[in-house]
C-alpha cells in the first residue's frame, strides 16, 4: 500500500485545528482506529502475526488465529494530579 495515497479525512470542510478540542480527540480516535484495522488487516494478508497487549497479557496472534502468550505486563496505575516522584540513580 502507497502511504503518501493513504487519506482518511473525518471533516472534509474543516480542518482539525479549527474543531473544538472534544471534536479533534473523536476524530484523532476514529483515526486510530482506522489506521489499526488496516494494519491487523494488512499483517493477516501478508502471513504475519500480530503482538498486543490484551488484559495486561502481551499475545502473539498468528493469522490462523493461534494465539501465544509471551508474558504479562503490571497493571496500569492512576496518577493523581500534583503527584510528585523521585527518581533515584541506581
Amino acid at each position: 500500500m502507497d502511504n503518501d495515497k493513504l487519506k482518511f479525512n473525518l471533516y472534509p470542510e474543516q480542518e482539525l485545528e479549527d474543531l473544538p478540542p472534544e471534536e479533534i480527540v473523536k476524530a484523532l480516535q476514529a483515526i486510530g482506529k482506522e489506521v489499526g484495522r488496516r494494519a491487523r488487516a494488512e499483517a493477516k494478508a501478508l502471513g504475519l502475526p500480530l503482538t498486543f497487549v490484551e488484559n495486561e497479557q502481551i499475545i502473539k496472534e498468528w493469522p490462523d488465529g493461534r494465539r501465544e502468550l509471551l508474558g504479562t505486563v503490571p497493571p496500569s496505575r492512576k496518577v493523581e494530579k500534583g503527584t510528585v516522584y523521585e527518581v533515584k540513580p541506581r
